[in-house]
């Protein structure tokens, strides 16, 4: 079931054939540096694997955590929730947005929907975000959508052989 955010912006599940945008996109260094768990260099082999993943959760009846941002049918982003099963009342938001579409209000767009979304489909009593400490445009983003920063955490992540500070955000719902 897509998800209408504006006239041109929907959330969609991902599909096989994102595959190519979302080789093309992934690769991108600034999309890279701001996330954690994506590879580098992005291939279709990690598209493949990736969305193989979204497909056993679909067949297993879980209700779809991750989506595809499109705008009109394209695929520009994504945007999922993960839920810990020891903590089922709340979930960790995660995004990108490809590189062309940075600027333009699209996150601050679909974050309230997705988060609308989870609090009311879902049951979700709170959705937390974490942001790396140098992605201020990210934490702006998180506050526009109402997110409160709750935290701070240092040398919280590790990547490639760095630690990495943390911001945590929340929001609750109502």
């Amino acid at each position: 079931m897509p998800l209408s955010v504006s006239e041109s912006l929907s959330l969609t599940e991902f599909q096989r054939s994102d595959i190519p945008a979302l080789c093309q996109f992934l690769v991108d260094e600034d999309i890279y540096r701001s996330l954690l768990r994506v590879p580098r260099p992005y291939t279709q082999a990690d598209a493949e694997k990736w969305l193989s993943l979204v497909e056993e959760d679909k067949s297993q009846g879980r209700p779809v955590l991750k989506w595809a941002i499109r705008e009109e049918d394209q695929l520009i982003g994504g945007i999922g929730l993960e839920i810990a099963a020891s903590q089922p009342h709340r979930a960790e938001l995660g995004y990108w947005l490809a590189k062309p579409f940075w600027n333009r209000g699209i996150m601050t767009a679909v974050i309230p929907v997705l988060c609308r979304h989870s609090f009311e489909t879902l049951g979700l009593a709170k959705v937390t975000a974490n942001v790396f400490s140098f992605n201020l445009s990210s934490a702006r983003v998180l506050e526009k959508c109402g997110f409160e920063r709750e935290g701070f955490l240092r040398r919280h992540y590790l990547k490639d052989g760095e630690f990495i500070d943390s911001m945590v955000f929340g929001r609750l719902r109502g």
